[in-house]
Order: structure tokens, then sequence, then C-alpha cells
């Protein structure tokens, strides 16, 4: 099959969907367009990303070869879903849709705050599998983030362009890593406490001032309800007596049946018991002390391992140093360099 790039899968038009061109808008704390560069998984890869803070988008140029992995997504889609009941029995085999000039496929994930594309390449049955796997994360309200690609177990992150938003905040993360890891600690704690413990749980102390007032409130209705309803449920208890008692005489064999084997099977355990009895209060501290020191740790961990392997892939050949605008640059100081050291009592050679 001769690989084709299908006509929906274009790039798309900044000026049709009325957005300005890539790099164009003026970076700012909710938005911010940046490039990423490096090699990564053995492949040179090339990430224009429009961090947003719902709606982030991602163009990929792989060796070369430029991607827009949502439109050829959906191009993939449109080709390969059956129009009306007619059978797919004339299809070509082994032709499955469209695929770009290098024969790649995407798969889109979009998250809240990150964005993941699998990059699906053919394997040695001459089908499209899963190989690396493109994360855009949006940091914030959308002004910065980053990007990784990752296959199994490697993790190589792609380097923002020098002076981006993306950028910056690398560098602060370097320079002040504890800082960053403990806000990050707290914020990520707080966001597995409120769902593990509770709202009530977290504010029963600020509303019992509200609660003991509303009850003081309530107990005179409360109290009237009762000595009419307690009544009633005394001589339904005294008719449902016969039936409670015969229930509980046909299930205490079976109760006895099962203290006999909880004790057959745990009676060798010794009671362990502190010599202290524990505050009320103590778990409720530790547990989120607990909490906060594991994220802390790793998330310190995560910036110092992100740190030193941004530092290894600007060190490698094809890096955001040796970009085509990066070269044009050092040629043109060389060249102004040259000018300069001239010979004493020699003007630079002007061109006419």
């Amino acid at each position: 099959m001769t690989a084709s790039t299908p006509a929906d899968a274009a790039p798309r038009d900044p000026d049709a969907e009325g957005e300005a061109a890539f790099g164009e808008r003026e970076p700012n704390r909710f938005g911010a367009d940046v490039e990423y560069r490096g090699r990564a998984q053995g492949h040179e890869y090339v990430a224009r990303v429009r961090h947003r803070l719902l709606d982030t988008s991602l163009l990929l140029e792989i060796d070369g070869v430029p991607h827009d992995p949502a439109a050829e997504e959906k191009a993939l889609k449109a080709a390969t879903k059956p129009e009306g009941d007619e059978p797919e029995r004339d299809k070509p085999e082994g032709d499955d849709g469209p695929t770009g000039a290098d024969d790649l496929r995407f798969r889109i994930d979009d998250g809240f705050a990150t964005l993941r594309c699998t990059v699906l390449r053919r394997d040695s049955d001459g089908e499209h599998a899963d190989h690396e796997l493109v994360t855009v994360r949006t940091a914030g309200l959308g002004g910065a983030g980053e990007v990784e690609v990752s296959r199994g177990l490697r993790t190589d992150p792609l380097i923002p362009a020098e002076g981006s938003p993306s950028a910056l905040r690398d560098e602060k993360r370097a320079a002040h890593p504890t800082r960053f890891a403990a806000l990050a600690a707290v914020r990520r704690a707080a966001g597995y406490l409120i769902p593990l413990l509770g709202l009530g749980a977290l504010f029963s102390n600020l509303l019992r001032p509200v609660r003991e007032w509303v009850a003081s409130l309530l107990r005179p209705v409360v109290e009237a309800i009762g000595a009419v309803v307690n009544p009633v449920l005394e001589v339904i208890g005294d008719l449902l007596r016969p039936v409670r008692d015969l229930l509980a005489a046909v299930l205490r064999p079976v109760a006895r049946a099962l203290d006999w084997l909880r004790d057959l099977l745990l009676g060798w355990i010794p009671d362990l018991s502190l010599p202290f009895s524990v505050p009320d209060w103590v778990p409720d501290v530790v547990v989120p002390l607990i909490v906060v020191l594991l994220v802390f740790s790793a998330t310190l961990s995560g910036i110092r391992r992100r740190s030193a392997a941004l530092e290894e892939a600007r060190k490698q050949p094809g890096g955001p140093t040796d970009a085509p605008d990066e070269r044009e640059k050092k040629a043109a100081a060389s060249q102004k360099d040259d000018g300069d050291d001239a010979p004493d009592g020699e003007d630079p050679v002007e061109t006419p």
C-alpha cells in the first residue's frame, strides 16, 4: 500500500478557526505557544503545543514529517467507518485507512490538564501497534507546561524553546526544587484527603456551633414527635417479638459454628495492645502528614530526575541548540566576530 496523507489530516488553518498563528499570541498566565525539541526513543521530535487551561492542542514533527495528530485520527475514523449497512468485503486486505507520509497513526486522549498522544507504528505483522506515548502537561492556569516521550520504563523529556514560559518554569523548579515540591505536596495531598475524609470531617469543628444551635431549635419538635411515635413502636415490637425469638433460635447454631471456625483459624494470634492510650486526634493528624510526606518525596524526586534528564538531552546532538534557527544565529555571530578581529591598522573588508 502506498502511504499517502489524507486531505482531512492537513494541519489546521488558524485563520479559519479565528485563532492566531502558532507563536503569534503573547504568552500570559492563561495561555502560551511553546515549541519543544529533542531526540526521544530514537526519533527526532518537534512538538508545537498551544497550552490552554482546558483546550491544549498539539502539532508534531517526527523525523522531519509534520503531523496534526487530532486531525489525522479524525480522518482515519471517518475513512474506516462503514457507510450505512454496506459490507466491508470490497475493502483491500491490509488497507485499514489512510496514513501519513511516514505511515504513522495517532490516538489522542485529552484530559483536564494532560493530553496524551499515542504514536502507532507498523509491527512485524504489518499491523499498527502502540509505540511511543507523547504526554503534554499544562501547568497552572495554562501559561506553561512540559512534554515527554515515553515507551515502557524509559521517558525522554523534550526541551522547551529558550526563553519560553515552560523553559523559565523548568529553571525555577531546578533552582528551588524543595519549595516547588512542598507546594505540590500540599496541593496534591488536599486532593487526596478531601475525597478520603470528606468535607464534613474537615469542617466539622467549624460547623459544630451551628449544629448545636439548630439542634436546640429542633429539640421540642423531636420530643413531641417521639411522644406520639414511641408507644406505637413499642406495640409493634411486642407483636414481632415471637418472630425475632424464632429467628434467633434458628441462627444460634450457625453463629456458634462461625465462632468456632474463627477461633480455629485466628485463635493462635496473640492480642496486641499498646501500653498507652492513643488520643482520637492522632489518626486525623498522622494520616494527612504521611500523605504530604509521601507526595513531597515523590515530587522532589521527579523534579530532580526531570532536571537531570533535561541537562542530558541538551548535551545530545540534534537538541534545540542544533536547531536551524540557532545554527543561523551562531553563523551570524561568528561572521561578526571575524570582522571585529581584523589586524590592527586594517579595516574589515566591506562588500559594496
